[in-house]
């Protein structure tokens, strides 16, 4: 009986036990920094500089989500035996989904991905009960599902990719985090959970992140292929009706833009994890931006609300950016070295709730 109860438990190597690992954060830096160049200026694919700089477009928020499955199972790992990590899971999915429909009113032109966080964290929940294999088995059905579910609810009329925001009624939200927002969670589980599958494997180990490199760039361009030649072929079927799953259009909600981003998410972990031991000196700033990612993220909302919205011009744009991107790199290698955890990452970790439900255990 044990034995058998032991088997159902999923596997969490102890090496994650250890702390934090720097390429990760590095990683987490990167999906940021490539989500500010596209939520501060407007996709336009005409051009190489344009095609170019909107390279990160469907890419770097899948990244993000990614990142968010493996640092919830480093989450689980480390905290298997604290009685206060469910209060605090808790505690953080509700700020994810609260403060992130407030903050969707401040920017309608841009889509805040935090309410799609919430959902997640509060589905962990009962995730972190599966093991590796059914994890996995979830993930390809979800992949394989997911998107006819939110293909079937945009068929019959205009699909509306806006994100709801706090005011609105329950029935809206819902639907819309699930369905018809810019993130569906019947779509967006997946990177999710792919993160998730990742983040209980050794990411220390050499031969995983080899494979990680060389597997992910594989399946970014296979699919990305693929989804070029197939919408060739389909021609004006593959911008509406069921054709649209043949596609890999970047958010287009279908499996091959799913598999190519969530390739390119898996090679660029990998390859920071691979090379870090020979990258760690210069690319430690990434690394600082990826712990205060939650700060970052909220301050460059504000920011584009500030300027009213998105920068139609490159030639303004671009500056601004990458300005802004120095700016905050600046900001958190000094934040790091002075106080280690961001100013809205501490109110996550929620260290008063952790220990309340660890003193009435």
């Amino acid at each position: 009986m044990t034995e058998a109860r032991a088997s159902a438990t999923p596997r969490l190597p102890n090496t994650h036990s250890a702390g934090r690992l720097a390429a990760v954060d590095a990683a987490r830096g990167v999906a940021l920094i490539g989500m500010m160049m596209i939520n501060l200026g407007t996709v336009r694919s005409d051009g190489w500089f344009n095609k170019v700089w909107t390279l990160p477009f469907g890419r770097a928020s899948i990244l993000f989500v990614v990142l968010a499955g493996v640092g919830m199972s480093l989450f689980q790992a480390s905290r298997q035996h604290h009685s206060g990590r469910w209060p605090v899971l808790l505690w953080r999915a509700l700020i994810f989904l609260l403060g992130g429909l407030a903050l969707q009113v401040l920017t309608p032109a841009v889509s805040v991905i935090l309410p799609t966080y919430g959902v997640l964290f509060l589905g962990a929940l009962l995730w972190r009960r599966l093991s590796d294999r059914a994890l996995a088995a979830v993930t390809l059905l979800m992949l394989l599902v997911g998107p006819v579910i939110v293909l079937a609810d945009q068929i019959p009329g205009e699909h509306k990719t806006r994100m709801p925001t706090l005011g609105e009624t329950p029935s809206t939200i819902l639907h819309s985090l699930f369905l018809s927002g810019a993130y569906p969670l019947l779509v967006w589980v997946v990177p999710f959970l792919a993160g998730m599958w990742l983040g209980r494997q050794n990411l220390r180990d050499r031969t995983l992140q080899r494979r990680m490199v060389i597997l992910g760039a594989a399946a970014a361009v296979v699919a990305f292929v693929t989804g070029q030649m197939s919408a060739m072929i389909l021609g004006a079927r593959a911008d509406s009706g069921w054709g649209r799953l043949l596609t890999g259009a970047a958010h287009g909600q279908m499996p091959l833009w799913l598999v190519s981003s969530i390739g390119s998410a898996t090679f660029i972990i990998g390859g920071a994890l691979y090379f870090w031991p020979k990258i760690s000196r210069w690319a430690l700033p990434l690394a600082h931006v990826g712990q205060l990612a939650f700060t970052l993220y909220v301050i460059h909302f504000f920011v584009i609300a500030a300027m009213g919205g998105r920068i139609e011009s490159r030639v303004v744009g671009v500056p601004v950016t990458i300005g802004l991107v120095l700016s905050f790199t600046a900001f958190a290698t000094l934040w790091v070295r002075r106080w280690g955890v961001g100013p809205l990452e501490r109110i996550l970790r929620a260290a008063w709730l952790a220990n309340i439900a660890k003193g009435r255990a």
